[in-house]
């Protein structure tokens, strides 16, 4: 039994035509390849190499890079670097050695000569930081602390209580006092006192004497009579009212 990642032989009755054609085209190509790949050896050794080596690089050597590395040399870098020197670099060095030189001299010197006095400033002003620093310490911890503490207990033990005493004071006895001593007695009055009767003069003696008045004005032609709010249109009649 085979597996089946086992090749399976070819049978020989197609195994012999495919070695026949196999020999008949393959053979001819390798054949002119190997033929190929030995006339190029051949072709190099005894022509390409000689050529490149007395010929090629000669021309190339002394035709080439001979000419271009003399522009390079002659053209360019002799010139820049004569310029590099002679514009650039020693005016560089005498600036330094004649200007810088002598000021950082100078500077140092009046470093060496004044450091006495530096000394002296750094210890005052130290000396003066650390004395406002120990005040202001000092007024932190004995003054502002201390009214910060009474402030705060203050407002805490007398203001609030003050405050929420008052406002109490404010809704348990003034609002109560003007909501029943004022606002209930005028809603009283109003309510049972002035509207009664009022409803009472306009209804009864008021709107009889404006509707005599109003007919009686009407009757004589002094007053146009009243039109209704809705006037009806052409070609409808009015309809009686359902109960």
């Amino acid at each position: 039994m085979t597996t089946r990642n086992e090749v399976q032989p070819l049978p020989a009755w197609l195994a012999w035509p495919i070695r026949v054609l196999a020999v008949i085209f393959v053979l001819p190509f390798r054949l002119a390849w190997d033929a190929l790949v030995w006339l190029a050896r051949v072709s190099w050794k005894y022509v390409g190499a000689p050529f490149t080596k007395y010929v090629l690089a000669p021309f190339c050597y002394y035709v080439l890079w001979t000419p271009l590395r003399w522009i390079a040399v002659h053209l360019l870098w002799r010139p820049l670097s004569w310029i590099a020197v002679h514009i650039l670099w020693r005016p560089l060095v005498w600036f330094a050695k004649y200007v810088l030189a002598p000021m950082w001299d100078g500077f140092v010197w009046l470093l060496k000569a004044t450091a006495p006095f530096w000394h002296l400033l750094a210890r005052i002003l130290l000396t003066a930081a650390k004395a406002v620093a120990l005040a202001l310490a000092l007024v932190h911890r004995w003054i502002l602390t201390p009214i910060g503490r009474a402030v705060a207990f203050v407002w805490r033990w007398v203001v609030v209580p003050i405050g929420q005493a008052l406002r109490w004071a404010w809704n348990h006895s003034v609002v109560l006092l003007w909501r029943y001593l004022v606002v209930v007695p005028l809603r009283f009055v109003w309510t049972y006192v002035v509207v009664p009767p009022a409803r009472w003069l306009h209804t009864w003696v008021l709107r009889p004497i404006a509707d005599t008045t109003r007919s009686i004005l009407t009757t004589l032609g002094l007053r146009e009579p009243p039109r209704s709010r809705h006037p009806l249109r052409p070609g409808r009649h009015p309809q009686p009212r359902r109960r």
